[in-house]
C-alpha cells in the first residue's frame, strides 16, 4: 500500500515538474505557446518577398534592347489576310514599330477605306488638342432677373435621373441633387421675403451651331446616334436592354425629370424651351452639378464606341478651337489637326466624327500614324489615349474578343464595325516586350463584314507572337 502511494506521489511530481519546465520554456519563447516575455509587435514592416511577374501574359515594361522585327517577319500575316479575302473584298494593314518608328508592314496602307468606328481614334486625338481632359461640364439652375428658373448646361449628356454617383462616369451628376440644391436656395429666398414664387422652368438646350444630329445618315444608321444638346440623361438613349433608339429631344426629357424632382420639394413649375443662349447677367445661381472630367468621358466614348459622345466631343472641341461648332466645322477641324501634325492624309475624307457615315474615307496609314502621334505626344492628355482604348478579353468592345487566347490581353485597340466594314486599330505588345502600332481592316465586304472579324483578331494575335 505504501509502495503504491509513493509511486503515485512520484508520478504527480514528474508531471508537475514537466509542466513547470514547459511553462518556463514557453515564457522564454523556446517552445510554442501563449506566454512570452516579449512585448506586442507594433507596426511591424510587411515581410518582403520575391517579386512576381506574369511575364507570359504582359511585361512590366517595354524592353529597349530587343532585336528589331523586320518587314519579312510580317509578310505571312498579310498574305493570310489576302488569301482569306480571295478577291471578294478589300483588305488593308499598316504596322509601325513604336520604339524605332520603322514601318514593318504596308498592305494597301495608302488606300482610302471606310474606317467605321476607328474614326473615333482620329476624333479623340483632335478633340484633346483643344479640350482640357481635367475639365468638368456644369449643369445649373439659375433664378433669372425675370423671376423664372433657367436650366443651363455645358454639355453633360450623362446626367442621372436621381442622385449622382461620384464613382460613375455615366451618371456622375444627378438631377435629384440639382433639384435639392435649388429648392434649398429657393426656400431661403422665400423665407427672407426676397422671392416671388417662380412659375416656369425655362430650359436652354442649344449649345452648338447647326443640326443636332447628322442629317446625311440613312434611317437604319440613325438609331445608333443621339442628338447633341446642353444636357441629356444617359446620352439621350431610351431605357431598355441592349442598344435602344434615342430621344428626339433629350433636353426636354431632362427638363421634365427636373420639374418632377422639384415638385417633390414643393416647387411646381411648368417647362418652356428657349433655344437662345441664357444671359446670366444678374441671375442667381441656385444649384449646380458637374460631370465626370472630359478625359473620363473620352475614355468612356472609346471603350463603348459611343457615337453620340464622339460627335459631341468633336463639336465641343471645334467650338473651342475655331468658334464654330456645326458638324461640317467639326469634321474640318479634325482633318486640319491630322494634317497639321504631319500625319499622312492623302484621300482623307471626314463627314462625321463617329465613323457611322459610310462615305468617310481614311487610309490605314493615317490611322496608324495617328496612333503613333498619340504614342509620341508631349501632351499628357493626348498620350493617355493609348491607355483609354479597350483591352482584349477585358474591357469595352474587346471584352468578348480573343476569348480563346489569353494573349489577347496584350492588345489594346479600337474596334470598328459596319455592314461592309470591320476594322481594328491600336497597340499590340509582343511576347518579347516590343510594342507594335497597327491598323487592320476589311472593306467593301458584300456578305456582312462581321464574319471577317476573326481574321483581324488572328492578325493582332500573330503580332503579339512576333
Amino acid at each position: 500500500m505504501q509502495k503504491r502511494t509513493l509511486t503515485a506521489i512520484l508520478s504527480m511530481f514528474i508531471v508537475f515538474a514537466g509542466l513547470a519546465g514547459y511553462l518556463i520554456a514557453d515564457i522564454n519563447d523556446v517552445v510554442p505557446g501563449f506566454l512570452t516575455k516579449q512585448g506586442p509587435e507594433i507596426a511591424r514592416d510587411v515581410p518582403s518577398r520575391e517579386s512576381v511577374q506574369i511575364a507570359e501574359v504582359f511585361p512590366a515594361r517595354m524592353n529597349l534592347d530587343l532585336p528589331p522585327i523586320v518587314s519579312a517577319d510580317l509578310q505571312p500575316l498579310w498574305q493570310k489576310l489576302v488569301d482569306a479575302a480571295d478577291d471578294r473584298y478589300q483588305v488593308g494593314a499598316y504596322v509601325i514599330d513604336a520604339l524605332t518608328g520603322n514601318v514593318l508592314l504596308d498592305g494597301a496602307g495608302e488606300t482610302p477605306m471606310v474606317p467605321a468606328s476607328t474614326m473615333k481614334v482620329l476624333a479623340a486625338f483632335a478633340s484633346l488638342q483643344a479640350l482640357q481632359p481635367t475639365d468638368h461640364l456644369a449643369t445649373s439652375i439659375y433664378l433669372g432677373e425675370d423671376g423664372q428658373l433657367h436650366l443651363v448646361g455645358e454639355g453633360d449628356l450623362m446626367l442621372a435621373e436621381g442622385k449622382g454617383d461620384m464613382l460613375a462616369i455615366n451618371g456622375r451628376a444627378g438631377l435629384a441633387d440639382l433639384a435639392s440644391a435649388a429648392s434649398a436656395k429657393l426656400t431661403n429666398l422665400h423665407n427672407t421675403g426676397e422671392l416671388v414664387e417662380p412659375t416656369r422652368l425655362i430650359y436652354h438646350p442649344t449649345i452648338f451651331d447647326g443640326a443636332t444630329r447628322e442629317t446625311a445618315l440613312p434611317s437604319e444608321l440613325l438609331r445608333w446616334v443621339g442628338h447633341v444638346s446642353a444636357f441629356a440623361i444617359d446620352r439621350g438613349e431610351l431605357p431598355g436592354p441592349g442598344y435602344q433608339p434615342f430621344r428626339d429631344d433629350p433636353g426636354q426629357h431632362v427638363a421634365e425629370t427636373l420639374t418632377n424632382a422639384l415638385q417633390e420639394h414643393g416647387i411646381n413649375v411648368d417647362i418652356e424651351a428657349d433655344t437662345a443662349a441664357f444671359d446670366i447677367g444678374q441671375a442667381r445661381l441656385l444649384g449646380q452639378v458637374h460631370s465626370a472630367d472630359l478625359g473620363q468621358i473620352t475614355r468612356y466614348m472609346l471603350a463603348h464606341s459611343d457615337n453620340t459622345l464622339a460627335e459631341h466631343l468633336c463639336r465641343m472641341a471645334s467650338g473651342v478651337a475655331t468658334g464654330h461648332s456645326d458638324l461640317a466645322s467639326a469634321t474640318a477641324f479634325v482633318a486640319q489637326e491630322i494634317a497639321s501634325t504631319g500625319i499622312y492624309h492623302d484621300g482623307l475624307s471626314i463627314l462625321d466624327c463617329s465613323g457611322l457615315n459610310e462615305e468617310n474615307y481614311v487610309a490605314p496609314r493615317t490611322t496608324a500614324e495617328t496612333l503613333q502621334a498619340i504614342w509620341d505626344s508631349n501632351n499628357t492628355g493626348v498620350r493617355h489615349l493609348m491607355r483609354d482604348l479597350p483591352i482584349g478579353m477585358f474591357s469595352g468592345t474587346l471584352n468578348d474578343r480573343f476569348s480563346d487566347n489569353p494573349l489577347g490581353i496584350r492588345i489594346q485597340a479600337k474596334t470598328g464595325s459596319l455592314q461592309e466594314v470591320a476594322s481594328l486599330a491600336g497597340y499590340a505588345t509582343t511576347t518579347s516586350g516590343r510594342v507594335l502600332i497597327f491598323q487592320v481592316q476589311t472593306n467593301a465586304v458584300q456578305d456582312n463584314a462581321f464574319f471577317t472579324r476573326g481574321h483581324l483578331d488572328d492578325f493582332a494575335i500573330e503580332l503579339v507572337n512576333r
